[in-house]
C-alpha cells in the first residue's frame, strides 16, 4: 500500500472520529442544557410558590385571631373562611420541590394548623388560636429558610402534625 493511500485513510479515520466526538459533545450538552432549563424552571415555580405560601400563612395567622366559640353564629362562616385558606395553602404547596416542606404543610392543613382538637390533644396545647398562630410562624421560617437556601429550623409543632398525621394514616379504616 502507497504510504499516501495509507496517510488519507488515516487522515480520514481521524476526521471521522472527530466528527464523532463533536457530534457527542452536542448531545450531552444539549442534553445538559435541557435538564438546566428544567431545574431553572422547577426552581422558579418553587419560589413563587412560597411568596404565595407566606402570604397565605399570614392570612391565616389573621383569621385565627377572629375564630368564633364552638357555639357561635358565624362558626359556620369562619370555618368556610378557612377551609378555603386551606385549599389555597394545599395548592401552592404542590409546586415546592423541598418533600419535606411539603409534607409539613401537608401534614399542618390535615388539622386546620392546629384548629383540630385531635392536634390540640397530641400537642398538648388546647388553647386553638394560639397551637394555630405559632403553627403559621413556624411554617413561614421553615419557607424563608428554604427561599434563602440555609438549613430548615427546628419546628417542634410542625413535627408533632407530622407525627400525627403517620398515626391517623396507619389507623386502620372501620367499616360503617
Amino acid at each position: 500500500m502507497n504510504s499516501e493511500v495509507l496517510v488519507g485513510i488515516i487522515g480520514l479515520g481521524g476526521a471521522a472520529i472527530g466528527a464523532a466526538a463533536a457530534f457527542l459533545g452536542i448531545v450531552y450538552q444539549q442534553r445538559a442544557q435541557t435538564k438546566q432549563a428544567i431545574q431553572e424552571r422547577l426552581t422558579a415555580l418553587s419560589e413563587g410558590a412560597v411568596d404565595v405560601l407566606i402570604t397565605e400563612l399570614q392570612v391565616l395567622q389573621g383569621h385565627a385571631w377572629k375564630r368564633p366559640e364552638a357555639e357561635s353564629a358565624e362558626r359556620p362562616e369562619w370555618l368556610q373562611e378557612m377551609s378555603e385558606i386551606l385549599g389555597r395553602i394545599n395548592l401552592a404547596s404542590l409546586h415546592l420541590t423541598d418533600g419535606d416542606l411539603r409534607d409539613a404543610l401537608e401534614a399542618a392543613c390535615l388539622f386546620g394548623f392546629g384548629h383540630e382538637s385531635y392536634l390540640q390533644e397530641h400537642v398538648g396545647l388546647r388553647a386553638g388560636r394560639l397551637l394555630m398562630m405559632a403553627m403559621c410562624v413556624e411554617m413561614q421560617k421553615s419557607l424563608g429558610c428554604y427561599l434563602r437556601r440555609e438549613p430548615a429550623p427546628k419546628a417542634r409543632l410542625l413535627d408533632q402534625a407530622r407525627e400525627a398525621k403517620r398515626e391517623v394514616l396507619a389507623t386502620p379504616l372501620r367499616d360503617a
